[in-house]
């Protein structure tokens, strides 16, 4: 539809004139936007802390193996052999943790942002969504809250210790990001 500035009403998409009152219609090339599915993960049941916890630890150990793979080629990984001479590779310090970071920004912002839930809440059936229904979230909204869960850890795990005590059981970083985590 394509909306009137001056009467407030809506015109099939197409017209250049108001079927209302007869003004030209600003007929500028609408930007297409991501499709989302609203309106019924409102009414899921928010997920507690216990299953938040697994489905994070699923995800620390799929990301730790991925993080493992990465650091074989700089000789980064800090465990079976360090130290005895079986170190290969260039040690790029805080590269490595740069680059541990983005993997781990890329993977909320692909799943989260993208998919709705991380290879731990699928497992776990949960669902991130926006406090305005919306699934998936999107990846700007993924950034926010991967940025909001170092804030919720930095403060002595708070954030993520919020989940018990809050009444929709969102972290800080859910508030943050305006988010939910739904049960299926």
């Amino acid at each position: 539809m394509v909306f009137c500035g001056k009467c407030g009403k809506d015109n099939p998409i197409g017209a250049k004139f108001c079927e209302n009152c007869g003004a030209t219609l600003d007929v500028a090339p609408v930007k297409q936007r991501t499709t989302y599915t609203t309106g019924n993960w409102l009414s899921h049941e928010h997920a507690g802390f216990l299953p938040r916890l697994v489905a994070w630890i699923i995800d620390a150990i799929i990301l730790g193996i991925i993080g493992r793979i990465v650091a074989i080629p700089f000789g980064t990984s800090y465990s079976y052999g360090y130290g005895t001479g079986y170190e290969t590779g260039f040690n790029l310090g805080s590269i490595g943790t740069i680059l541990t970071l983005l993997i781990g920004l890329a993977y909320a912002m692909y799943f989260e942002g993208g998919k709705g839930a991380t290879p731990g809440k699928m497992v776990m059936k949960l669902k991130v969504i926006g406090t305005d229904g919306r699934m998936p979230i999107g990846y700007e909204t993924a950034i926010i809250r991967f940025i909001g869960k170092f804030i919720s850890t930095v403060v002595l795990l708070l954030g993520h210790i919020w989940i018990l005590i809050d009444k929709d059981k969102q972290g800080w970083h859910d508030k943050i990001a305006n988010t939910f985590v739904v049960k299926e």
